[in-house]
């Protein structure tokens, strides 16, 4: 006697099985139980905890070389950096943003943060010896920020994780211990070096340079800087970025600097010629500033002034070299600029403001 079987298809063509019991069980896949707080993947994994925390205030910057007259960028490295405050102050290492390249033009700073807003960065402070700079960029939000904790409560064996940019490979997280917390620069054949640097075994790659290093509670201990080989890797302590910091903050307070954001040349008969070859229609002048680049969201972009344009005087008075304009602008306010755009001549009143 035959036995009838019974198959059940689905609307598309396929079986169907009423339940998966049928044929397995009690078989149980991601549901309630894997979400449950208490189960080991989250009672455990507290660098996911650190990351989620600190990545939206990591970012990745990127150095260019502008040329002065054909306009094309070429870059020169990238690395990493840590927001300090929501307004768009950034930390990281000086030789990320700074460059000892001998080709000629204007070096150019571009940040991008994690949810991939791109930025134009413009250098705060520096200080080469330390490897230690700040950086700006002008966001129209609020940034996520990152604080500075205590490297001098660091012991060895801490677990700390770092995060940046490894060969341009953003939000690349690796962890590790402190092995030492203070290593003498000389031991690393620093010869001029006054830094003792954190020692640890999370891996440090080129472009994690200028990164955040940061102990469980997402706090900064310190700055990723270089690698010895694999396993042994510094920081630059947050003890020392927070004096750095405060140093500038006080200096910055006593004498904050002026400016109108240009980037500027003087005008020159070479530099006339040499404009000419690209734009035939350049105008003759035979002395003023010629304003390569006007930074956005500054005193000159909101004023009115253009790319391009050339100012001849400053209240009345005719501009010879850029320093000439630089002192107006330390100790004058306002500015009646007359500005020569194309066959124009304009004026424009910019106020200047206080760089903090």
């Amino acid at each position: 006697m035959k036995r009838k079987l019974h198959k059940l298809y689905s609307a598309n063509g396929g079986f169907a099985l009423s339940s998966t019991k049928v044929l397995y069980g009690n078989l149980t896949t991601g549901g309630a139980g894997h979400q449950q707080r208490n189960s080991p993947r989250y009672k455990f994994n507290f660098i996911a905890d650190v990351v989620e925390k600190i990545a939206p205030a990591v970012v990745h910057i990127e150095l260019f070389l502008r040329h002065p007259l054909f306009g094309r960028s070429v870059p020169l490295s990238s690395g990493s950096g840590f927001i300090m405050s929501d307004s768009g102050l950034i930390v990281t290492n000086a030789h990320v943003v700074s460059s000892s390249s001998t080709m000629t033009g204007r070096q150019q700073l571009k940040v991008q943060l994690q949810d991939g807003d791109t930025y134009e960065a413009t250098i705060k402070d520096i200080d080469k010896k330390s490897d230690i700079a700040t950086i700006k960029i002008n966001p129209q939000k609020k940034l996520p920020a990152l604080s500075i904790g205590q490297s001098g409560d660091l012991r060895p064996g801490e677990f700390v994780v770092a995060i940046g940019s490894p060969f341009a490979l953003q939000n690349t997280v690796t962890t590790g211990i402190v092995s030492t917390t203070q290593r003498d620069g000389k031991e690393l054949g620093l010869k001029d070096s006054d830094m003792d640097y954190i020692q640890t075994d999370a891996i440090i790659n080129y472009g994690n340079s200028g990164g955040p290093l940061v102990n469980l509670d997402g706090e900064v201990i310190g700055i990723n800087t270089l690698k010895v080989t694999a396993g042994i890797s510094f920081a630059i302590p947050s003890d020392r970025i927070a004096r750095f910091l405060s140093e500038n903050y006080d200096k910055q307070s006593k004498d904050g600097k002026k400016f109108i954001g240009i980037r500027m040349m003087t005008i020159t008969p070479v530099l006339v010629e040499e404009l000419k070859l690209n734009n035939p229609d350049f105008p003759d002048v035979s002395s003023g500033i010629y304003v390569h680049e006007v930074i956005p969201n500054s005193p000159s972009q909101r004023g009115g002034i253009q790319d391009g344009d050339i100012i001849v005087k400053v209240n009345g008075r005719p501009l010879k070299t850029s320093a000439d304009l630089q002192e107006a602008v330390i100790n004058e306010s306002p500015l009646l600029l007359e500005v020569r755009r194309g066959n124009d001549d304009l004026l424009f009143n910019i106020e200047p403001e206080v760089l903090m």
